[in-house]
């Protein structure tokens, strides 16, 4: 039986999604289609735009088997570290294929960049552009420049993928990958005309606003979308902002990604009134927007660096599942080399407490009695 895997967002779930999973579904046959989940917080570092458990309705509606989720301190992390613990998830879960997007659609293009990255040359490009002051991502596009042909090793979903080969590879994973090569729109793009497949970029857009994204989502989305106001990072500013002013620059730098003093550029301009205001300042070559916005949640979130020295995933989360994916799970459940949770007790693995810390900082905002949820039993269609 195929068991195919897929590592989904869903911020939110629209007709790009559903054009990936068919697709996965399609590989399954008649097998089971394994979603991992990024929760209440995802990798470009912000709240996610829905709660998890609203996410979970929404794949399962859409076709997926069995919903299991990537902790929130792995989703807040640069894409090689979130493919390796989305990876990883899948390889305990017996995933026979893995899934996944890209601009390219070609997985042997991608395998060769993965394969130029384990060469030396690659570490010494890099290290000489992080010397001038370029960031990560950056150096890396342009050493893989000066070793590959062409650049589609610096389109967004193309990186991801490529993370996701290395991941599998380092496994020693047979998993076998397949590239859905991204259609109609990018993942920067704005709202396009003529197309019902936007971005999940052009979507959170558009509901801020007060465009109607209706025609973009199925019907299912767009009633949830409905009845919740957008949010932003910015709606946990004053929270973030109380931190920076109040924490010490010595505690700021415990934090998990304070590096190369950005703990004090950071109280520098915590006087900023506004979130946006305040990122206009701190932003600089040498870290990426997203890196610096991870940072902060970091801090927000209450991560230290001891919190997060191993990624190896402890534990196997589920959020929901249907009939398929209940049967599949208690076949497997006995070689499932780490606890599988299904419903949570009180006592608690430490990264499933910071689980649980983000559904209460979220709920800051959402207000809809979020942590209570976490308790209650997995989602069964």
């Amino acid at each position: 039986m195929n068991v195919v895997g897929i590592v989904v967002e869903y911020n939110p779930f629209h007709h790009g999604h559903m054009h990936h999973l068919r697709q996965a579904k399609a590989v399954a046959n008649d097998g089971i289609v394994i979603a991992i989940m990024s929760g209440s917080v995802v990798q470009r570092g912000e709240f996610s735009c829905v709660d998890k458990f609203r996410k979970t309705a929404w794949a399962l509606e859409a076709g997926v088997d069995l919903v299991v989720e990537l902790p929130g301190l792995f989703s807040l992390q640069s894409a090689d570290l979130f493919a390796k613990t989305s990876v990883h998830l899948l390889h305990v879960l017996g995933a026979s294929h893995l899934v996944f997007g890209s601009e390219s659609g070609d997985v042997e293009a991608l395998w060769k960049i993965a394969e130029a990255m384990e060469h030396p040359d690659y570490d010494e490009a890099i290290k000489a552009q992080l010397d001038k002051g370029m960031s990560y991502p950056s150096a890396s596009a342009s050493a893989l420049s000066s070793l590959t042909d062409g650049n589609i090793h610096a389109l967004p979903n193309n990186i991801l993928g490529i993370q996701y080969l290395r991941a599998i590879r380092s496994l020693s994973s047979e998993m076998t990958p397949l590239a859905i090569q991204r259609i109609e729109t990018g993942y920067h793009d704005a709202l396009k005309e003529g197309t019902a497949i936007q971005s999940a970029t052009a979507i959170r857009e558009a509901r801020h606003e007060n465009r109607d994204v209706q025609n973009y989502v199925p019907r299912f989305v767009a009633d949830d979308l409905d009845v919740l106001r957008p949010i932003s990072l910015s709606d946990w500013y004053p929270f973030l902002r109380y931190k920076l002013i109040s924490e010490p620059a010595e505690a700021l730098k415990d934090h998990f990604g304070v590096e190369e003093g950005l703990e004090h550029l950071f109280k520098k301009h915590a006087d900023a009134e506004t979130f946006e205001d305040f990122m206009a300042r701190i932003l600089s070559p040498r870290y990426t927007h997203a890196k610096l916005k991870r940072t902060l949640m970091h801090i927000l979130l209450g991560t230290n660096k001891n919190d997060l020295t191993d990624f190896t995933p402890p534990y196997v989360r589920v959020l929901g599942m249907n009939q398929r994916g209940q049967q599949y799970l208690n076949e497997i459940k006995k070689d499932i080399p780490v606890p599988l949770i299904t419903k949570i007790e009180r006592q608690k693995d430490r990264l499933l407490s910071h689980e649980l810390r983000i559904t209460e900082i979220y709920d800051l905002v959402m207000r809809e009695n979020l942590f209570e949820k976490e308790f209650k039993p997995v989602l069964i269609v």
